[in-house]
């Protein structure tokens, strides 16, 4: 007899995941938004020499990163708005997350404060939705 089963998935934590996916898209929406400006009109760095500011105006000089990394942050926003794409958002987001929170350690130590609950959140809601990655890890 040929078997039928169904994996049923559920968010952990509803209703902590569901306000924190709209406040990370949120997030993510607007200063995506505001990094394709930086993209497009150019970084504003600070006038005394640092880490921080060598790094940005590398990354200002090429024109390349800055406006794709905040569409990339748009398009992720964009889709946590939805619950149905919400674990691709967040795996689109998560490189993205991941590269913040290195650089705020590392580069820019004022942005902390920002770096480590935007990994902090992503985090959680690849815990939340965990139940939709359950099958990469199977046979």
């Amino acid at each position: 007899m040929n078997e039928v089963t169904t994996l049923s998935k559920h968010v952990r934590h509803p209703k902590i995941a569901t306000p924190a996916r709209f406040l990370f898209a949120l997030f993510l929406v607007s200063t995506g938004l505001m990094t394709m400006g930086f993209g497009v009109q150019g970084y504003p760095l600070p006038d005394e020499p640092s880490p921080f500011r060598d790094f940005m105006q590398a990354l200002d000089n090429t024109g390349y990163i800055i406006f794709w990394v905040g569409l990339i942050k748009f398009i992720a926003g964009s889709l946590l708005f939805v619950r149905r794409t919400t674990p691709l958002a967040l795996l689109i987001a998560l490189p993205y997350t991941i590269n913040i929170l290195l650089y705020c350690i590392f580069i820019a130590n004022q942005y902390l404060l920002l770096g480590i609950p935007d990994f902090l959140c992503n985090a959680f809601l690849i815990y939340a939705w965990f139940d939709w990655y359950k099958g990469c890890f199977e046979d």
